[in-house]
């Protein structure tokens, strides 16, 4: 199982500098064709570490290689159990030496729910890349070797949820360098695996005036997204939201 490995730079901004370079760079580049019409998306996450919260402890101790596990889905609507075509991506995130890559599977909500630890029927998914467009359909076929692994490392690890995390993102689009500038606001957390599958239950604020900038990228950044998203006030940052998601726990 491979992917290629990604370069991520990540900036902490103010809500003002966040609207002025939105507002820059949509003039300059596509945004995301999954965003709304006010050029947004939700995006939710639920992550999962051992019961010695070792994904927590290697992120906040530094290590240079490290992995950890989440579920995620886009948009507002409620993950139904049997509900027809729709899909959780599962994500096992990897960083070494300050490069990143994501391995990914599409799964039936049944399987997100089996994998929390709740009772429903396994299912079978089909490989995917790293894009967020879902497969027309996730059953049949030989699992996917990141569910297998997932599954494993369930068993031999102990993963369990631990906290949920939400937040608004604007996406831009740049093909030199496969390019992908992202503005993630109105963080919030819970604690609560249920804050996944229903976005009506509560989440706190966990940085309430804080916006994210993160700029990705394969082997190079062009000059033109260089100078696009620079901003005066912005604090280079290793702002993880699994961590900063969990710190009123």
């Amino acid at each position: 199982m491979s992917a290629k490995q990604r370069h991520e730079l990540k900036y902490e901004i103010s809500p003002h500098d966040a609207f002025v370079l939105s507002q820059r760079l949509g003039m300059l580049f596509p945004r995301d064709g999954h965003a709304g019409p006010d050029g947004r998306y939700v995006v939710r996450s639920l992550y999962f570490d051992t019961p010695f919260d070792d994904a927590l402890r290697e992120k906040s101790e530094g290590f240079t290689a490290r992995a950890k596990w989440r579920l995620r889905t886009y948009g507002t609507a409620k993950v139904e159990e049997h509900e027809p075509g729709r899909t959780v991506r599962l994500e096992k995130k990897v960083k070494r030496d300050g490069a990143g890559s994501k391995h990914a599977a599409w799964i039936t909500p049944s399987d997100a729910l089996r994998l929390c630890g709740r009772n429903a029927p396994a299912a079978q998914c089909p490989a995917t890349g790293a894009d967020r467009s879902a497969p027309p359909g996730v059953s049949g076929g030989d699992e996917n070797p990141v569910l297998a692994e997932f599954r494993q490392a369930k068993v031999v690890y102990g993963l369990r949820p631990c906290v949920v995390v939400a937040y608004e993102r604007e996406a831009f689009l740049c093909a030199p360098g496969n390019v992908r500038v992202t503005i993630d606001s109105r963080l919030r957390s819970s604690p609560h695996p249920a804050s996944f599958f229903d976005p009506a239950r509560l989440l706190t604020p966990y940085a309430p005036d804080t916006v994210v900038l993160e700029v990705k990228f394969d082997d190079f950044l062009p000059d033109v997204v260089r100078d696009a998203v620079r901003v005066l006030s912005a604090v280079r940052t290793a702002h993880s939201k699994y961590a900063l998601g969990r710190r009123f726990e």
